[in-house]
């Protein structure tokens, strides 16, 4: 399994605004081997969430395109930013450096 790590920034004075377009239904779907498995949100100064999902190996392109493109649904709420990153598991990132 991949994991993809998708980090979303949200002013407070829009918050409203991303919950009714969340809710509509009219975003963009995700295909069916795109599984969230956790989403937790905290607040700064900006209210922010980290959204873990789980792909098989073979489908993570496809799965951070369709994760990209499903955060475009966002594009007209001003200050809304996000980010979709590939992680590795712990014994992979050791992998990487010999051990």
């Amino acid at each position: 399994m991949a994991y993809i790590l998708l980090q979303m920034k949200t002013p407070a004075t829009e918050v409203i605004n991303q919950g009714e377009i969340f809710s509509t239904g009219k975003l963009p779907k995700l295909p069916d081997f795109v599984k969230r498995t956790h989403t937790f949100v905290y607040i700064d100064d900006m209210v922010q969430s980290l959204s873990l999902y789980q792909v098989p190996d073979d489908k993570l392109f496809e799965g951070m395109k369709a994760l990209n493109q499903r955060c475009t649904g966002y594009f007209g709420i001003q200050g809304v930013s996000f980010k979709v990153n590939p992680l590795m598991e712990i014994k992979d990132a050791l992998s990487l450096v010999g051990l």
